[in-house]
């Protein structure tokens, strides 16, 4: 604190105050003026934390608060002069120099900030788990399709086998099979069999129970035997023969997968041993 010259002169403020009989813990509560301010004022000396706007300030709303005239009290603390106005023209020059101080690029720190939020170690770290992921992702799925597509091909293949199973079966025309005795009764009470070999195959001929005949038949060769009771013929592949018996044409007696080892003619016809 600092005295001043005050002391000398009467303090209206203070003697009007006591003449309300107002103390200056009243006057603190009701203009919020603080205690040390109120007392400088009205002993005449300053603070100097006290700016002189302030205490310039404090001054009028004390004086307001009791009902004086402000500008009498300015005169009585000296402070009947306003405080210089700043002039505009340096008001005008301060705000030319903030004006003209160089801006910050704001999109350039934008991207840098960007740029050091990207490759920080935490974030590439985060961004190659997520590729990696996405990569797993990626191959599980073309697996998966890969797999689908196998199934699917089998699946496919499949269904082919059973329709040309299918197909084949409704197409299939069986080959008319032979009976087991074929009628074709003698006409003069012998027996007789001609043959010719559709392929090449081997046959025993038996004639009343000799073999008179046994080798290979050549592709397109004929034979015929007679006998009075009966021949039996025997052999591989007889079921490719192409037979007449007793003046009767049988055919061949060969029907699909159907093969026989063994053949007896009688006056009465064809029988198929197996």
């Amino acid at each position: 604190m600092s005295a001043t010259d005050n002391n000398s002169k009467p303090s209206i403020l203070k003697s009007t105050r006591e003449a309300k009989g107002l103390t200056l813990e009243i006057v603190h509560e009701a203009t919020k003026i603080p205690m040390d301010a109120l007392r400088a004022i009205e002993e005449g000396y300053s603070v100097r934390i006290l700016s002189p706007f302030y205490y310039r300030g404090f001054i009028k709303i004390y004086a307001e608060f009791l009902g004086l005239d402000a500008g009498e009290m300015y005169k009585q603390y000296g402070l009947d002069q306003a405080p210089k106005p700043t002039s505009s023209a340096t008001v005008s020059v301060k705000a030319n120099r903030k004006l003209a101080q160089p801006q910050p690029n704001i999109f350039l720190e934008q991207v840098q900030d960007s740029f050091a939020f990207v490759f920080k170690p935490k974030t590439l770290k985060l961004v190659f788990k997520a590729f990696g992921f996405l990569l797993l992702f990626l191959l599980f799925f073309k697996m998966a399709g890969c797999i689908a597509s196998h199934i699917n091909k089998k699946a496919e293949k499949k269904v082919k086998i059973y329709n040309d199973v299918e197909e084949t079966k409704s197409t299939f025309v069986p080959q008319k099979t032979k009976h087991e005795v074929v009628q074709a009764p003698s006409q003069d009470n012998r027996v007789e069999v001609a043959v010719r070999a559709i392929k090449s195959t081997w046959i025993q001929v038996k004639a009343d129970g000799n073999v008179v005949f046994q080798m290979t038949l050549s592709k397109g060769s004929m034979e015929s035997w007679s006998a009075d009771d009966r021949i039996e013929l025997s052999g591989r592949d007889i079921e490719q023969l192409d037979m007449e018996v007793n003046g009767k044409h049988i055919g061949s007696l060969g029907g699909g997968e159907r093969k026989i080892k063994r053949v007896l003619v009688t006056q009465e016809g064809l029988t198929v041993k197996r």
